[in-house]
């Protein structure tokens, strides 16, 4: 029980408002991330005595409340439909049930054992983190795979498979010039796309030194960022770190897109 209020140390709101403090933010989300926020805030509610239960019209309604979201009528059926989809989901699976059969008929419910634990092994700081950021602010042809990866924490996927994209835009806008087939890939690829004297992709007005320092971003790039995921040799924690990586993709995809 500690390590959960270490968890939620310092939240002075409705975490799910702490996350989603927006009602497009809340809608855009995905269903993990709102199922998360759901369990955290189930849990921060019955951690006070003096209301130790709560049923999923509270989970609902406090969002409209003082200092909650300004209320729209087409927002808020959209809202009640995410937010009944998550709480069924908790209680699918176990993370909340009834504290007794009288309270329960009437819809209250408690977080489990098992909810407890969950929400204590659920990074809110990264959360917060990812949160701040939406698609938009990447390269559009970011994969919706990358996307929602890093949404719900999953940062080596994420830069994964935004470097993958990568290589498939460079794949395309290569296919059948200087050898390059669609057996091609990594570093093979990018040599033969970017070879500073042959290559579809090289920017034959730029210097030749240019031209290799070039190679070797885009060859470097998914030899250092992409191959430790390929390999399954995890290494982000960090979520920055992630948004960093993925920076990288979308710069490469739109160095891609100006040839």
């Amino acid at each position: 029980m500690s390590i959960l209020i270490g968890v939620l140390e310092g939240v002075s709101m409705n975490v799910v408002l702490s996350l989603f403090p927006t009602p497009d933010s809340l809608l855009e989300s995905t269903d993990v991330e709102r199922e998360r926020a759901v369990l955290l805030r189930v849990v921060e509610y019955c951690r006070d005595p003096m209301h130790p239960m709560l049923t999923r019209d509270v989970v609902e309604n406090e969002l409209f409340e003082r200092g909650g979201y300004e209320y729209d009528v087409g927002k808020r059926e959209q809202i009640g439909k995410v937010i009944r989809r998550a709480w069924k989901m908790l209680e699918d699976n176990d993370l909340v049930e009834e504290p007794d059969a009288y309270n329960g008929k009437n819809g209250y419910r408690v977080p489990t054992e098992k909810g407890k634990a969950v929400a204590a092994g659920i990074d809110l700081a990264g959360a917060k983190i990812r949160s701040r950021f939406t698609k938009d602010m990447f390269h559009p042809a970011l994969p919706d795979s990358a996307w929602n990866a890093f949404r719900v924490g999953d940062y080596d996927t994420a830069v994964f498979e935004a470097l993958k994209a990568v290589e498939i835009a460079v794949r395309k806008k290569g296919a059948g010039k200087n050898g390059i087939t669609p057996t091609d890939f990594g570093v093979d690829l990018i040599e033969k796309a970017f070879h500073r004297d042959n290559g579809p992709l090289s920017d034959l007005k730029a210097s030749r030194s240019r031209r290799q320092r070039r190679c070797e971003f885009f060859s470097g790039a998914l030899g250092e960022l992409r191959n430790p995921k390929a390999h399954s040799d995890p290494t982000i924690n960090d979520p920055m770190i992630a948004i960093e990586e993925m920076m990288v993709a979308s710069t490469l995809l739109r160095i891609v897109d100006s040839i």
